[in-house]
């Protein structure tokens, strides 16, 4: 197992306390993984703008592929268990993770740190965590929230110039 893989179940099992029978929402968890991509905490990820169903909206939203890759590694090999917490209207299912198999971490102290610096507060307890329209808020008790806001799409600036095709559609008879 790599690091990255290690530091998602990891993630999964501060927040769920090691409890197999308590889940995190999807959408929390991508959204720390966004978060800690920018922390450098997940050094070989990167993220790309995707249609999602946020709170039961579609919006874009920044998801790294490499993270649902190790996700689904630690689906397929039992070290994370997906669940189905509700389903709320029609088509939105709420879907959380929980643990599997425990593992023993072995990945940089240094980027462990820097998640329990965000998740946990000074006496060991689990921050509050709220889902907003664009995002989460870690709550702290001493007032220094983290507001991640998942959903602000840089946008990529690209030039283009226009391709005249040699031959038309119309041509073509299709």
């Amino acid at each position: 197992m790599n690091e990255n893989q290690q530091k998602i179940h990891y993630i999964v099992n501060l927040l769920t306390n090691g409890d197999r029978k308590k889940g995190l929402r999807q959408i929390v968890l991508l959204t720390l993984i966004y978060y800690f991509i920018k922390l450098n905490v997940f050094k070989d990820y990167d993220y790309a703008p995707t249609p999602f169903i946020w709170n039961d909206k579609i919006k874009f939203i920044n998801i790294s592929y490499e993270a649902l890759k190790d996700i689904n590694f630690l689906l397929d090999n039992g070290y994370l268990n997906e669940i189905l917490l509700s389903v709320i209207g029609v088509n939105d299912f709420v879907v959380g993770y929980s643990i599997g198999k425990k593992i023993e971490y072995k990945f940089n102290v240094e980027d462990k740190e820097v998640i329990d610096r965000a998740l946990l507060e000074d006496d060991g307890k689990i921050k509050d965590i709220e889902i907003t329209d664009n995002g989460i808020i870690i709550k702290s008790k001493d007032g220094n929230n983290i507001e991640i806001n998942i959903t602000k799409i840089k946008k990529i600036k690209y030039k283009s110039r226009e391709y005249k095709m040699k031959v038309s559609l119309w041509d073509t008879k299709l």
